[in-house]
């Protein structure tokens, strides 16, 4: 059946313009601008070397689709920081998650071949290692639908990955959380088909499923099936990469600008994270795949290619995040592997898109390509917001602390008839009111309102879900602990962290990981306030160490080489397998 008015998907759909060259770029310039979540009229558009250097990126590759063709591929940069190496169309990059739409695809090709089942237990075609059964099993069998759409109720967010000196396990172990695997075991316990939760781990069961069923190795396998078919002749889940190709592969750099250790990590997880590909090769997959909807490919029948489209739970299909985007319909996928990221993003029914890939951690700046790509060729909803005068209404009534969590407030302050949101540590944003009550600032495209008036003011991210109650607006004479340190009272901070954590003991803000990721978000714009929240979490979870590794990211980030060397010995004398932080004692001892 053809699925109606499928103006479904897009993974990241957003904005662009105008860019000149990157500087020694091996191809034409770039000539489009690169735009923030949210765009107004009058806006003036970044160039790709303005974002680069912003946000530290090395490398780049972009290719478009066109027609339902590849159009170009050009790229930027260096591939490999400590050679000069430069990025060229050649360069292989990982792929990252997009490993796992590129893997699911080769897995409905053999459920068309008859090869396997989209809705029988998993466990009738595993045969080398058996999902564990449990009281969530017993009452649903998990499916390969299942595992494609992360609707399976399984455990493993993402994988890690294993360096040059690391010994690499095998899929088995990685399944079963054995040594020398670095992630837990892959189990269930959440009632399958219950709803969606993103699992890395389930796609490492539909690897094995799919060896099982084939009785071949998994790079051979996607090699027969969809790499060498679909001409896609630079890519390959060889994991590590075989000598041959090392002379082509991109070096990656971690969020923070430092090298990663040995270059690059190897992944066994290849249905969830192991593709090393180039832009143009990607951009041949969707075009094999926009191909495959309209019945024009020799590799899957038309109607299990809107099966792959066809959206399961919060916006993800089989292996793909698929989203309308006023009224145009999107298909894609981003990906991060450890000093690399990537995205692709392309039209349900028209023939274009997009694929990003770069050898650095920031997704941010690939986002500003997408729209900038998207602007420039008058892609389906990307559009241009307009800005009108604040309400006089709202600049009385909207100033004011709000709740944001446990330990952070939305402070909404007024300058003339301009509005600011800022979160607790953060720099201020302005709010423009763009009508129907709605306010939206330039780095989201959440938008916002208020309700309310006098104590009883609240402040909303207007989102479908119903999972984002109202922010309350907070007492004059109350205070959240982040609030208290960024005033500059250390042991008044911790002290309100303590009393917040006993009188909120489930305040996920106020957990061990919540203040970790508070921490770590605020490393790049205030890395000040965010090694005192690092500091703070050690003290309120020092049996962690995980928190001390997190502290001495920080003071490393900071240039503190002495204190960074001091809590990551703090770590290792907590847990002294703990990887990150023999690495970056290693990496620390080197200078």
């Amino acid at each position: 059946m053809r699925f109606i008015s499928f103006a479904t998907a897009l993974l990241t759909a957003l904005l662009s313009c105008q860019v000149p060259a990157a500087q020694g770029s091996d191809q034409k310039p770039f000539r489009i601008g690169l735009w923030p979540a949210v765009v107004f009229k009058g806006d003036k558009s970044w160039t790709l070397d303005e974002r680069m250097e912003h946000y530290g990126v090395p490398g780049v590759s972009i290719a478009l689709v066109k027609g339902f063709k590849v159009a170009w591929v050009r790229n930027y940069g260096l591939a490999d920081r400590q050679t000069g190496e430069r990025v060229t169309a050649e360069t292989l990059f990982q792929a990252g998650s997009i490993s796992k739409p590129v893997a699911a695809f080769a897995a409905l090709q053999m459920v068309e071949a008859g090869q396997l089942s989209l809705d029988d237990d998993v466990n009738e075609t595993l045969k080398t290692w058996k999902l564990p059964g449990n009281d969530f099993t017993a009452r649903e069998k998990v499916t390969l639908r299942q595992l494609l759409s992360h609707t399976g109720g399984l455990t493993v967010h993402g994988f890690r990955g294993y360096p040059p000196d690391q010994p690499v396990p095998t899929l088995v172990q990685v399944l079963d959380g054995a040594g020398p695997a670095n992630s837990d075991p892959v189990r269930v316990d959440k009632l399958p088909g219950e709803g969606f939760r993103y699992s890395g781990g389930g796609y490492s069961v539909a690897q094995q499923m799919m060896i099982d069923a084939s009785g071949k190795p998994f790079p051979e396998l996607m090699q027969e099936l969809l790499l060498g078919p679909a001409k896609m002749n630079r890519s390959t889940f060889t994991q590590p990469l075989p000598e041959a190709w090392l002379n082509n592969a991109a070096a990656g750099v971690l969020p923070y600008g430092s090298d990663v250790p040995g270059k690059r990590h190897t992944y066994p997880e290849m249905a969830a994270a192991g593709l090393w590909t180039t832009a143009g090769d990607l951009a041949l997959f969707v075009v094999e795949l926009q191909n495959a909807l309209r019945g024009f490919s020799e590799l899957m029948s038309q109607d299990m290619a809107w099966y792959m489209v066809y959206p399961v739970d919060s916006g993800y299909s089989l292996g793909l995040s698929v989203k309308d985007q006023g009224g145009a319909g999107y298909f894609g996928h981003g990906g991060w592997d450890e000093g690399f990221s990537a995205e692709m993003v392309a039209s349900i029914d028209q023939g274009y898109g997009v694929v990003v890939m770069t050898n650095s951690n920031h997704p941010a700046f690939i986002k500003e390509v997408i729209r900038g790509v998207g602007f420039a060729y008058g892609w389906g909803g990307f559009s241009v917001q307009e800005k009108f005068e604040v309400p006089r209404e709202a600049l009385e009534n909207a100033p004011g602390r709000y709740r944001y969590d446990g330990a952070t407030a939305i402070n909404i302050y007024r300058e003339g008839d301009r509005l600011f949101m800022r979160y607790t540590g953060e720099k201020p944003e302005e709010l423009f009111f763009v009508g129907n009550d709605q306010f939206l600032r330039r780095t989201r495209e959440t938008p916002v309102k208020f309700t309310g008036s006098g104590d009883q003011r609240t402040f909303n991210f207007v989102v479908s879900s119903d999972d984002q109650p109202p922010r309350k607006l907070l007492a004059a004479d109350e205070n959240l602990p982040g609030e208290v340190l960024e005033k500059g009272s250390f042991e008044e901070a911790v002290a309100a962290y303590r009393a917040a954590l006993k009188a909120h003991p489930d305040e996920q803000a106020l957990s061990e990981d919540g203040i970790n990721r508070s921490g770590l978000d605020k490393l790049v714009t205030n890395i000040e306030f965010a090694t005192a929240i690092l500091s703070i979490n050690t003290l309120l979870y020092p049996g962690s160490a995980n928190t001390w590794d997190s502290l001495g990211k920080a003071y490393k980030v900071a240039g503190q080489t002495d204190k960074a060397i001091e809590n990551y010995r703090a770590a290792l004398q907590r847990d002294p397998d703990l990887y990150s932080a023999r690495m970056a004692l290693k990496e620390l001892a080197g200078k």
